[in-house]
C-alpha cells in the first residue's frame, strides 16, 4: 500500500509489540543489507511476504495460529518495514524474489510453505520459479492471497507512487495518518474494521528513512518486463497451490484469483464473501482456516 505520501514528517512508534506475536526478530544479511524478519513455533517451515507498501505487521492475525505447528518466517521485504532501505534502484520483483531465495538457501529450508499477498504474492511465485531450477525439492506448498501476476490497471496509490513529484508535494500537504487510512480504506470492503492503531503504525512504517524512495522505486518495476513469459510459466507450477480472494477486492480483482485458478494446474480458489483487498487482515478467520485446511491435505 502507498504510504509515499508520509513523506518525512516524524510519526511516533506504535505501541503494538511484533515480538508478542511474530516471534524473535532477527537480521538476514543478503549482500550487506539488512533484511529484518521474524521466526516462531517449530515445525515444517512457512514463509509469509506481505504486500505493496506493507510489512510483517500485515502477518499478525495469520502468524501466531501458524506457529503452533509449523516454523515460521515473517519477512519485512527489502525496502519495507524494520529492513534496510537502499538507494539502489533494485525493487522489482525479480529483486526481492532473488532475496528470498537466498534466505531459503542460507537456512537451509525445505518441505517449505510460501505465502504471499499482493505483491508478495508475485514474490513467491517468482520465487518457486527461481529456486526450483536449483533445487525443486525445498518448496512443497505455495499460498496466493489476492496475489499480482497478471496485467492489469493499477489502483490510484500505485500511479501516484509513479510520479515522485507529485508524492513529494503530497508528503508537504498530507499527514502519513490521512494518507495512510485514505489507501487502507480503499483494501478495505468493511472499512469499520480499519482501527486507529493499524493506520499509526502503517503511517510509521511509511515515514521511516528512505520508505518513501522504496515505495517509489517499487511502483516503477512492480511489472516485471518478462510479463507475458512469466504467466506462461504458470502452467508448469507442480506443486499444490491454494488461492484465497477477497470477494470485492477494489485493488486487484477477483477475476485476477480465476485467471491463476485456470492457468495453475490442480490449484484450489477460495473467494472470501464482503471482503476487500486484505484478507489476512479484514477476515484473518476465514483466511486461516483456509489456509490450515490446505496445509492438513
Amino acid at each position: 500500500m502507498l504510504l509515499m505520501l508520509a513523506g518525512c514528517a516524524h510519526v511516533p512508534a506504535p505501541m503494538a509489540s511484533l515480538e508478542q506475536s511474530l516471534g524473535e526478530p532477527k537480521i538476514f544479511d543478503y549482500h550487506g543489507v539488512r533484511i529484518n524478519y521474524y521466526e516462531a513455533g517449530q515445525g515444517p517451515p512457512i514463509i509469509l511476504l506481505h504486500g505493496f507498501g506493507a510489512s510483517a505487521y500485515s502477518w499478525r492475525f495469520l502468524a501466531p495460529p501458524l506457529a503452533a505447528d509449523h516454523r515460521v518466517f515473517t519477512l519485512d521485504l527489502k525496502g519495507y518495514g524494520l529492513s534496510a532501505k537502499p538507494e539502489d534502484g533494485k525493487y522489482a520483483i525479480s529483486d526481492q524474489a532473488d532475496m528470498v531465495a537466498a534466505f531459503i538457501r542460507t537456512r537451509d529450508l525445505r518441505d517449505l510453505v510460501v505465502i504471499g499477498h499482493s505483491m508478495g504474492g508475485g514474490v513467491t511465485l517468482m520465487t518457486y520459479l527461481k529456486v526450483r531450477e536449483s533445487q525443486p525439492a525445498r518448496i512443497r506448498r505455495l499460498v496466493l492471497i489476492d496475489s499480482a501476476g497478471y496485467p492489469q490497471k493499477m489502483p490510484w496509490f500505485i500511479w501516484l507512487a509513479k510520479a515522485p513529484v507529485l508524492g513529494s508535494v503530497g508528503g508537504k500537504l498530507v499527514s502519513p495518518r490521512f494518507a495512510a487510512a485514505q489507501v487502507l480504506r480503499k483494501c478495505y470492503y468493511n472499512k469499520d474494521k480499519i482501527t486507529d492503531e493499524q493506520i499509526e503504525t502503517y503511517a510509521y512504517y511509511g515515514s521511516l528513512p528512505g520508505a518513501r524512495e522504496a515505495v517509489v522505486q517499487t511502483a516503477k518495476q512492480i511489472v516485471p518486463d518478462d510479463i507475458d513469459a512469466l504467466v506462461a510459466q504458470y502452467k508448469t507450477i507442480s506443486v499444490p497451490v491454494l488461492i484465497i480472494w477477497g470477494a470485492d477486492d477494489e485493488v486487484v480483482p477477483v477475476s485476477v484469483g480465476r485467471n491463476f485458478k485456470r492457468d495453475i494446474p490442480g490449484s484450489e480458489l477460495v473467494i472470501l464473501p464482503q471482503c476487500g483487498h486484505m484478507p489476512p487482515e479484514e477476515e484473518p478467520l476465514a483466511t486461516r482456516q483456509a489456509i490450515m485446511d490446505f496445509l492438513k491435505k
